[in-house]
C-alpha cells in the first residue's frame, strides 16, 4: 500500500459551504473504544484517546430533534392567553438507512442490540453545517435489520445526546487513519477565534498515513 494517497478528489467537487447547503456535509462521529469512568461517564475534555467511526456508510437520512419540555401557563396580565416556556431540552439524531455489513460505525452500532445500560453509552462529535459539537450520548432504539425479502436490510437507530454540549476550545482536527471510516482527533488550542462567540470549522483531513479516506 502506498505511503500516501495517489490520487485526489476533483476541483469544484467540494461541499457548498453557503447558500442552500445540502445534507452531506453533515457528519456524525461515534466514538467505537469508548472509556467510562467508575461512575459510567465518558470524558469530554480530552478528544484525542477516542475512536471517531464516522456514521456514513449505507445512511441516507439523519434528522435531528430537541423533544423539548416545556409547561403552559396563563397568568392574570395575559388577558386569558397562556405563554409557553422552554424548560429543558433533549437532543436527538435519528439515524437511518440499509446495512453495511464491515463498516466501523454500523457494526459498532449492530453489537449494542442486545445491551443497556453503561454499555451503550459513548461520545459523539457532530459536525453541523462545518461548526463541531461534543457530546456524551447514548445510542437507542436499534433497528439492525429487517425488510422485505429481495430488498436491501434496513438499519437504523437514534444517538441520544446525554446532558449538556460542549464546544471545542480551539479548531478540532479529525484525520483518517489506516482504517477505513475511522479517524483520530486533536484540538488545537492554541488556535483561537478572533471574535468573541464565533467558532472554528471542523477541519477533516482523509489521507491517513498508510491510504487515504474518502469523506467528502
Amino acid at each position: 500500500m502506498a505511503d500516501s494517497a495517489q490520487t485526489k478528489f476533483l476541483p469544484g467537487t467540494e461541499a457548498n459551504k453557503g447558500g442552500f447547503p445540502e445534507n452531506f456535509v453533515n457528519k456524525i462521529f461515534l466514538d467505537v473504544e469508548p472509556q467510562l469512568d467508575d461512575a459510567g461517564d465518558v470524558d469530554l475534555n480530552d478528544v484525542t484517546n477516542g475512536k471517531w467511526a464516522w456514521v456514513a456508510s449505507g445512511i441516507n437520512s439523519q434528522t435531528p430533534s430537541a423533544n423539548e419540555t416545556s409547561t403552559n401557563d396563563a397568568y392574570y396580565d395575559g388577558g386569558g392567553f397562556t405563554e409557553t416556556e422552554v424548560t429543558g431540552k433533549q437532543v436527538q439524531i435519528a439515524v437511518s438507512g440499509n446495512r453495511k455489513v464491515g463498516d466501523p460505525a454500523q457494526d459498532y452500532v449492530e453489537n449494542l442490540f442486545f445491551k443497556f445500560g453503561t454499555a451503550v453509552k459513548t461520545r459523539v462529535i457532530w459536525i453541523k453545517n462545518n461548526t463541531p459539537i461534543i457530546s456524551a450520548c447514548t445510542i437507542s432504539n436499534i433497528v439492525p435489520t429487517g425488510g422485505a425479502a429481495n430488498a436491501k436490510q434496513t438499519f437504523s437507530f437514534n444517538v441520544s445526546f446525554n446532558g449538556r454540549p460542549k464546544i471545542f476550545n480551539g479548531q478540532l482536527t479529525l484525520t483518517a487513519t489506516s482504517t477505513k471510516k475511522v479517524y483520530s482527533a486533536t484540538v488545537d488550542t492554541s488556535t483561537q477565534p478572533k471574535e468573541d462567540g464565533k467558532l472554528f470549522d471542523a477541519k477533516i483531513v482523509e489521507e491517513a498515513t498508510t491510504g487515504a479516506g474518502a469523506a467528502n
